[in-house]
């Protein structure tokens, strides 16, 4: 996936690398400014294309797929992208995420207004856009409204409009949520719903993702699309740790994690030089 291009100024594009010197005061300039950015985008692998496209000619979209396949950058390109679009409606873009507790993890009380609140679980949102438009126009169309946030839980009794609503991490929500947020669509909105049910932190109840998903495949209007391991493009690694959670991965809970290290530094042959090498020959195990 490529950002906005530099062009000649004869074309009188803006560039967004040019943003801190470019001021934008109000959402009139920073909606101009986005009807004059180049919008092309190269996709990394025929997953991307085929995600794009879904979310392009469908009204509601589910996705899955693990991290760092370009979920959350495709669907926040659309979005802005839709925004200054003249054959479409939408006035804004609104972005939901179901505020779970992590396993293990507290979220406790958060000071502030509601973007205060939920700023620290949009972050994956901010840097996208950031990344599209630059950090002027953002803070200018979030400070206007153009951008907003709606917790999950606060989403029950309104009816959505004109707008492209994107649900991210749609795993930690369970069916009845989910049943409360499709219905809140309205005339002429669009809904991107994406997740991944291999990080849901609902523990043993059912995601209300892969419920919808069964339940919706096949209805007119609905889009669904996956991607898989091979198509992450995040840090190569990614795809070697994800392989490490999977169920048929055994950890040999016996060893400690000083033996696990004194094994493997042995097994590359880079013995250290302080004496804390200590290792049983009876014990065969490489973590290769």
């Amino acid at each position: 996936m490529s950002k906005n291009k530099n062009v000649n100024s004869s074309t009188k594009k803006v560039i967004t690398k040019q943003s801190d010197n470019h001021t934008i005061t109000n959402k009139r300039q920073a909606l101009k400014d986005l009807k004059n950015m180049e919008w092309n985008m190269e996709f990394r692998n025929a997953a991307q294309k085929r995600f794009y496209k879904t979310i392009s000619s469908k009204d509601i979209t589910f996705c899955i797929g693990p991290a760092g396949c370009g979920k959350t950058y495709l669907s926040v390109y659309h979005a802005l992208k839709m925004l200054i679009s003249k054959d479409n409606s939408i006035n804004g873009i609104i972005i939901v995420k179901p505020l779970v507790e992590a396993d293990g993890e507290k979220i406790g009380f958060l000071p502030g207004d509601v973007d205060e609140k939920t700023a620290p679980f949009m972050m994956s949102f901010y840097y996208n856009m950031e990344q599209i438009i630059g950090k002027n126009r953002l803070e200018v169309l979030k400070h206007d409204g153009i951008i907003q946030v709606i917790p999950l839980a606060f989403m029950r009794g309104l009816t959505l409009s004109d707008k492209i609503v994107i649900l991210d991490e749609a795993q930690n929500a369970t069916p009845e949520q989910i049943k409360m947020f499709v219905t809140r669509i309205g005339d002429r909105s669009k809904y991107i719903i994406t997740g991944d049910l291999e990080q849901s932190d609902l523990k043993k109840r059912t995601s209300g993702l892969e419920d919808a998903i069964k339940r919706f495949a096949g209805v007119k209007g609905i889009g669904l699309a996956s991607f898989k391991e091979k198509d992450i493009v995040r840090h190569p690694l990614v795809k070697k740790l994800l392989k490490r959670y999977r169920d048929n991965f055994s950890i040999i809970d016996e060893i400690s994690a000083e033996k696990t290290i004194s094994m493997w530094v042995k097994d590359e042959e880079i013995l250290p030089t302080d004496g804390s090498f200590e290792i049983s020959n009876k014990i065969d195990y490489k973590l290769k």
